[in-house]
């Protein structure tokens, strides 16, 4: 799936395209039937977005602007993971708002759960798992050149319909 679309009930899980993959890592993780459930935070402070670039280069997004995100573990509610994750990634205390889309990964496979969230807390204090982060606003998303442009378009989409509003 390339646009950042919720799931339908009639959709089917599809063979993705393994030319797109960059590392055989996740190869590997869909042949053998590993699918992971992903929650990540559309962040939002003062009509502005957080976004993030990982530091390590195996990941198949490695240098794209990304949300923050992360796997659930065992006994976990998508709620608490989102906030464990943004804790460690970002340093950031957050409140989820709710709940925006869910997805299939189009480079990994995964279930992606993706969650409108405010920061509680302001200080940013990335993780050695990240290179950088951001605010963007609506201007500076428009011009980005390195983000999936699914993810670009549904940030464009939600700040020109209101979705990320409390």
């Amino acid at each position: 799936m390339d646009r950042w679309t919720p799931l339908q009930a009639s959709d089917s899980r599809r063979l993705p395209d393994f030319e797109k993959f960059k590392k055989s890592e996740n190869r590997a993780r869909y042949i053998s039937g590993l699918v992971e459930l992903i929650v990540c935070a559309t962040t939002v402070k003062n009509r502005r977005v957080l976004l993030v670039r990982h530091a390590g280069v195996e990941k198949p997004d490695y240098g794209d602007w990304l949300l923050p995100a992360g796997s659930v573990e065992g006994g976990e509610s998508l709620e608490q993971a989102l906030k464990r994750e943004m804790k460690e990634e970002t340093g950031l205390r957050i409140r989820v708002i709710r709940k925006l889309v869910e997805l299939i990964d189009s480079y990994t496979n995964d279930v992606l759960v993706n969650f409108l969230c405010i920061p509680l807390t302001s200080k940013i204090k990335i993780s050695s798992e990240l290179m950088e982060t951001k605010w963007f606003d609506l201007n500076e998303i428009q011009r980005l050149k390195n983000i999936h442009p699914g993810l670009k378009q549904f940030l464009i989409d939600g700040f020109n319909k209101g979705s990320f509003r409390e």
